[in-house]
């Protein structure tokens, strides 16, 4: 329990310096972070001594790509609308 409480940390401070990083994020890198949280703490559950270590990795892969994934789908799907050009007098 103790090396899960460190591995969320790990995580989840992870995901709060690289949120703070350049441009805001669009749905495919705020769902790929989520996505990994998610995929790591699940895989966590599975496995025992070094194989508990090979699936919290591998989620996290998995809801890493599953989480861009539906956050691009969310990009495609709410896309800016043009604003209209207003000619100065």
């Amino acid at each position: 329990m103790k090396h899960f409480v460190y591995s969320l940390s790990a995580i989840a401070l992870s995901a709060a310096m690289l949120s703070g990083c350049g441009a805001p994020m669009n749905n495919a890198q705020t769902g790929a972070i989520a996505g990994s949280v998610i995929g790591g703490v699940v895989g966590h559950q599975f496995g025992e001594g070094e194989g508990k270590t090979a699936a919290t990795i591998a989620g996290g892969i998995a809801g890493g790509y599953i989480g861009g994934q539906l956050g691009a789908g969310q990009d495609r799907y709410v896309q800016p609308q043009p604003q209209p050009y207003y000619r100065p007098y």
